[in-house]
């Protein structure tokens, strides 16, 4: 696949993660991508004179470019779509080459607990004179109803799919 088609791979497989984890009540904080290059890169002689990356040979001893591998934290524990998305996206955008042709994906949910052993600590911030904290905790509020929301309709679609099969749901990128 090239750059974009890849990237609609990557969504369906970052949507079936997140609703794998929540179908088990897990949670996760950190998501490992890694990107494998097609050997047809070195094959295509346009493609071979730009990419000026490091070259690997694989298991059955043909060079390819070297796979691209990265890591990213999310911040807090969470099995959203919207957060993990957002974060995949944003490491696929920067450690993929997008003149590279893609022929692997692996997406992984790293440091993976339990719903319940999530701890409900308190946010200690410092205060300053200049933060309207009432707009802050206005804005706290509303995302808190939107991954409320987002929880319920991802338990709906799991539902769903149980009683009905998995291509009981599609979505628009499905057909591409």
């Amino acid at each position: 696949y090239d750059f974009d088609k890849a990237l609609i791979v990557l969504r369906e497989m970052t949507e079936n993660l997140v609703l794998s984890l929540v179908d088990k009540k897990l949670v996760t904080d950190q998501i490992v991508l890694t990107i494998g290059y097609d050997i047809e890169n070195l094959r295509d002689k346009e493609i071979k004179k730009a990419y000026k990356g490091e070259i690997t040979t694989d298991s059955y001893g043909r060079k390819i470019p070297k796979h691209a591998h990265g890591t990213i934290n999310i911040g807090k524990h969470t099995s959203s779509t919207m957060e993990i998305m957002e974060s995949v996206l944003k490491l696929y955008t920067k450690i993929t080459d997008k003149k590279l042709l893609i022929r692997r994906i692996n997406v992984v949910a790293n440091h993976v607990i339990s719903e319940d052993k999530i701890s409900k600590e308190d946010d200690y911030e410092q205060l300053d004179l200049f933060t309207d904290y009432e707009k802050v905790q206005q804005e706290k509020k509303k995302k808190e109803k939107e991954l409320e929301k987002e929880k319920k309709l991802q338990t709906a679609m799991l539902d769903i799919k149980k009683k009905f099969g998995k291509n009981a749901i599609l979505k628009g990128t499905n057909f591409e």
